[in-house]
């Protein structure tokens, strides 16, 4: 992992391309300190979810959410309609580009000549699981759109809050992304839920492989039709699939903060970019710096905007007085009500080494 160049070149381009990570571009050297190894949490519908309920504005079968998913930048169809055919909409803000090389992991051997790639995870949320959006560098030679289902039905997150919604044994035979509906071929997925499973999990695990492949694609919000070792099915995982599947309202299918930079294992010193996305009260996104259960930063980021949708936001860390070592970077959504009311706030966290 290398440390942080606070250089604003590359935040320059970050905050122009702000919601443009449908078609990530990092360089090579970007690459070359993308990811590493982690060890994947135990399937998530053995969490204890308890009675948490996902307030999922759209059930996962055809149903397009409505609403502007507007921002300025890159302009992306909305989500689809309830057949193969996508309609219209505002650009979609719950995209921010790949990060930059700036306090990246270690690399990984051969990632080096491939792009970075968004995959959706499964994570813990007051109001249930929800989809945190990473990062990973691309494998040489693979389909970019087919990689990223592969990682997230069947691979590890960087970050070991996050894990993926499918059951073991759950893999991709293939994906084909180049018509106006993307086809996953899913294998080993069961056709009912399996037991242990709730509802909304696995409402959830089929909305992670659709913004996954939907992010992956680079080419708006087109339906995904889901099948089975390569046959149509009513349903998986017990979630109907007899039409090509929208992707759900992000309010209610995304956590509310994402951090995109740093990555989890970052290297800082001195100053560093943090950057993601949120929808927090009045666009106020929180940010601490912990060692352990003591606070030892604290901040907030104000992003472009809040309520309606996801919206990027960035701040600049000064860790320049803090003694080497490791601490977590926390970003989370505003609790003017302290608890008092709601769920209670949002976080998204990072593992960073100071140096």
């Amino acid at each position: 992992m290398s440390p942080h160049d606070p250089a604003g070149d590359d935040l320059s381009r970050l905050l122009h391309d702000a919601v443009d990570d449908l078609e990530p571009r990092p360089g090579i050297e970007a690459i070359r300190s993308r990811t590493k190894e982690n060890t994947m949490p135990t399937r998530p519908w053995i969490w204890g979810v308890g009675g948490a309920v996902v307030a999922t504005a759209a059930t996962i079968t055809a149903v397009a959410f409505a609403g502007n998913l507007g921002s300025t930048g890159s302009q992306d169809p909305g989500p689809a309609s309830g057949s193969a055919s996508a309609t219209e909409s505002a650009p979609s803000p719950d995209e921010s580009p790949a990060p930059t090389a700036d306090a990246s992991p270690s690399p990984t051997a051969g990632a080096s000549d491939a792009g970075a790639i968004p995959v959706y995870w499964v994570g813990d949320t007051p109001q249930g699981p929800r989809l945190y959006r990473e990062f990973q560098a691309g494998t040489p030679g693979t389909d970019p759109v087919t990689d990223a289902a592969r990682r997230a039905v069947s691979g590890s997150a960087l970050d070991p809050d996050y894990a993926t919604g499918w059951p073991e044994g759950t893999d991709v035979a293939g994906v084909e992304s180049s018509g106006e509906t993307i086809v996953v071929d899913l294998t080993g997925a069961p056709r009912t839920r399996p037991d242990g499973m709730s509802r909304a999990q696995a409402q959830m695990a089929v909305e992670q492989v659709v913004y996954t492949v939907q992010a992956a694609r680079g080419e708006g919000r087109a339906p995904v039709d889901l099948r089975l070792d390569g046959e149509r099915t009513d349903q998986v995982l017990g979630v109907p699939t007899s039409e090509p599947l929208a992707n759900g309202d992000p309010l209610s299918t995304l956590a509310l903060v994402n951090i995109t930079a740093p990555e989890e294992g970052a290297t800082v010193s001195g100053e560093f970019r943090a950057s993601g996305l949120a929808s927090s009260f009045e666009a106020t996104v929180p940010w601490q710096v912990r060692r352990g259960d003591e606070v030892v930063l604290t901040g907030f980021s104000t992003a472009e905007g809040w309520m309606d949708r996801l919206y990027p936001w960035q701040t600049t860390v000064d860790v320049s007085s803090l003694d080497p070592g490791e601490y977590l970077f926390v970003a989370q959504t505003d609790d003017p009500s302290g608890g008092a009311e709601g769920a209670g706030p949002h976080e998204d966290t990072k593992v960073i080494t100071v140096e």
